[in-house]
């Protein structure tokens, strides 16, 4: 049997009250696996054991030498063992009537099948049950779900509680109800959501409330129904989601921000939870997501912008219209640097966050850089350079110039103060002083930001369509712009931006960031960022 359910829905319970059956009407050897040894030890001593000492034809057939502290539970005819099945020397040597296997999509490949192995001696009688939330196709779990695919696949069937009607249906996300009026403005009133979901029924189409009544009567008379009937019929596989168990509106509201995290940052992991946890479906592991598809907007290189934000005398960053005299546009510019030449963006920026290309170029030269920046009126405050390259050189060229050097860290985020002495979490640090050889007086300053949520949320800004470029942009740019992909480091499991095979340049990409990083420290751009904002002549 395998079972295939949403967590915190009952598969640990089902595990502990098998146990108890075995024991009263089948005894025969046991093996309870969970992941590791750890987790064996934990489920043996908080959940097994309470269950055996509190019913009583259990406790009867426990050995009176049995160790109460050891994750072997010795009953009058057949020992209990519950072991880790990450460790292999768990999983030999022992012939089992009854394997049961939790958290399988946890497990090591292959050990589904040495567990499987070990009741080959009982013949007939030997049962195996692996149970699990979804896992990964190709991936963690896809051994459980090529084995869950062979069985009858039995799905959760409810019927429609409304009088008259009874009609025996699956819990389908599909037939998930929010209220139109949750939607405000293009956006989705959370509060609203979790107050006012509904399951629509797919016979009488009523729309069924959320409450736990109405799952409990629902639930009542359901059964389970097999979707792949022509399996052998000693292969029986049960599946339920989160549908059956848990509040609408609250599946709702982490679906809602499972998408916005996808959306706006690229960060697919939230829905990943959603489906394997709440629906108990296999989540497909994808190549890895290029950056959004952008095409031109209706402007070109260089043109003047209403919407271009300034910045005041005093440091404050205004509306164009509210501009004082001798204000400067609010243009950030970010620098890789290679070996023998340079590439250049500067980007003009709303208030709103919005953002224009302003210009492009390969430089071959410092000089032909701070050039670039004086052309398209770029303040020294706002030019970031990587620094990941000939370090010293960009520590001693930025300093000379007034500018800033910036580097790609693994961090996730870095504690920040702000000006009124609070302390919060940043995807960028505080400036931080370098002192450069043979230039007393002279320091260049070095930002550190976190490669994974600067990139994140410069993905973000292109799927919504806030950061553009023109119609008669390069296409050279156009091409780095889509030359890295977000995927998961199959070690550690984190995501991580990477270039894939065939991609050679990202040197845009790069300096987008850095334009990024420059309009986020001042306030613009940002996902809930507070301004740290520097006076145009800080240096």
């Amino acid at each position: 049997m395998t079972v295939l359910a949403s967590i915190q829905s009952g598969k640990s319970l089902f595990a502990r009250l098998l146990t108890c059956w075995i024991a009263e009407h089948a005894p025969g050897p046991t093996l309870l696996l969970q992941a590791t040894d750890p987790e064996a030890k934990d489920f043996a001593l908080r959940y097994l054991r309470p269950v055996f000492k509190n019913t009583p034809p259990v406790l009867a057939r426990m050995k009176a030498d049995d160790m109460e502290r050891s994750t072997t539970i010795d009953f009058d005819r057949f020992p209990l063992y519950c072991r880790g099945a990450w460790n292999e020397g768990n999983l030999q040597r022992l012939s089992i009537r009854y394997v049961i296997g939790d958290e399988c999509w946890l497990w090591p490949p292959g050990h589904l099948q040495e567990a499987s192995a070990r009741v080959t001696a009982f013949g007939w009688m030997g049962k195996r049950v692996f149970m699990t939330q979804g896992g990964t196709l190709g991936g963690k779990g896809g051994e459980f779900h090529a084995l869950h695919e062979t069985t009858d696949q039995r799905d959760w069937n409810f019927r429609c509680p409304k009088e008259g009607c009874g009609f025996l249906q699956p819990w389908l996300w599909e037939m998930i109800r929010f209220p139109e009026s949750a939607k405000v403005s293009g956006s989705w009133d959370l509060n609203a959501v979790a107050d006012g979901t509904k399951y629509e029924c797919a016979g009488c189409h009523t729309l069924l409330d959320d409450n736990a009544g109405t799952r409990s009567e629902a639930n009542a008379r359901g059964e389970f129904v097999a979707t792949n009937p022509l399996a052998y019929h000693g292969k029986v596989g049960l599946h339920w989601n989160a549908l059956a168990t848990m509040a609408w509106g609250e599946l709702g509201v982490m679906m809602l921000k499972a998408k916005e995290s996808a959306d706006t940052y690229g960060d697919n992991e939230p829905r990943r939870i959603f489906k394997q946890k709440r629906l108990a479906m296999p989540w497909q592991e994808e190549g890895g997501e290029i950056v959004a598809d952008a095409t031109a907007s209706d402007y070109n290189l260089g043109d003047a912008w209403e919407a271009e934000a300034m910045i005041t005398g005093k440091g404050r960053v205004v509306d164009g219209k509210d501009a004082p005299a001798g204000s400067i546009p609010f243009r950030t510019m970010g620098v890789d640097v290679q070996r023998g030449h340079f590439w250049v963006v500067v980007r003009s920026w709303a208030k709103s966050g919005h953002s224009r290309l302003y210009g492009f170029a390969k430089v071959e030269t410092w000089a032909g850089v701070e050039d670039f920046a004086k052309k398209a009126s770029v303040h020294k405050a706002l030019v970031l350079v990587d620094s990941g390259d000939q370090t010293t050189d960009v520590y001693r060229e930025t300093a000379r110039r007034g500018w800033k050097c910036a580097r790609g860290s693994g961090n996730e985020d870095f504690a920040v103060t702000d000006r009124d002495g609070k302390t919060t979490r940043r995807f960028y640090s505080e400036r931080q002083r370098i002192q450069v050889p043979g230039m007393p007086g002279q320091p260049a300053h070095l930002i550190s930001w976190s490669n994974l949520a600067g990139k994140d949320l410069l993905h973000g800004m292109r799927v919504k369509r806030l950061h553009s470029f023109p119609r008669n942009a390069d296409p050279f740019y156009i091409e780095m712009m889509a030359s890295e992909v977000r995927v998961k480091d199959k070690r550690t499991g984190k995501p991580m931006w990477i270039m894939p095979q065939g991609k050679k340049d990202n040197h845009a990409w790069d300096c987008e960031c850095l334009c990024l990083l420059a309009a986020v420290r001042w306030g613009i751009g940002s996902r809930g960022e507070v301004s740290v904002t520097e006076a145009p002549d800080a240096a």
